[in-house]
């Protein structure tokens, strides 16, 4: 990063935990999710020539190049379930009830996210546990924002029947 400059550097600090936190939910391996977003921080500043052709958010260039890298990495490794994500929703100091009650509840929620489809699962987590908006999510995806906004209708529809389902039980 020393050779692209301070800019670069500035960039690379303020998108790289996002980038490491969007894979790792995809991947499920800490270590791949490293390379992938290493991969994808230096392609996206060693390529900001043509960022500035794309006339979007540099956030959403960079998500969609992690986006593309997350696909191939898929195609050569084959596919991983979705990772638990208890170490960015857990307090770090609860009670012991309320730190077991929120377990479950994570639990449950992880494997409700697993039963959706895949372009689901992309839409709830960059929408919800990266914060971005529908947009973005469309320009990442590739689809228009009506399409993106469907998506995240029929996820949260099926997570809250999957969510309902686990409550009976």
């Amino acid at each position: 990063m020393r050779a692209l400059g301070k800019p670069a550097r500035t960039l690379y600090e303020r998108y790289f935990d996002r980038i490491y936190n969007y894979v790792y939910a995809r991947l499920g391996r800490a270590e791949d999710a490293e390379d992938l977003a290493i991969d994808t921080m230096t392609r996206s500043l060693t390529r900001l020539d043509q960022f500035q052709d794309q006339g979007v958010a540099f956030s959403s260039w960079v998500y969609k190049i992690a986006h593309n890298a997350t696909i191939d990495h898929y195609r050569r490794h084959g596919k991983v379930t979705l990772v638990s994500l208890e170490q960015a929703t857990l307090p770090q100091s609860a009670d012991p009830s309320e730190l077991a009650m929120e377990q479950l509840s994570n639990e449950d929620l992880r494997v409700a996210l697993r039963a959706l489809t895949d372009e689901q699962q992309q839409v709830l987590i960059l929408r919800f546990f990266q914060d971005l908006t529908a947009p973005q999510v469309a320009g990442i995806m590739g689809k228009s924002v009506g399409a993106v906004q469907a998506l995240q209708h029929r996820a949260l529809g099926s997570l809250e029947r999957a969510l309902q389902g686990r409550a009976v039980n």
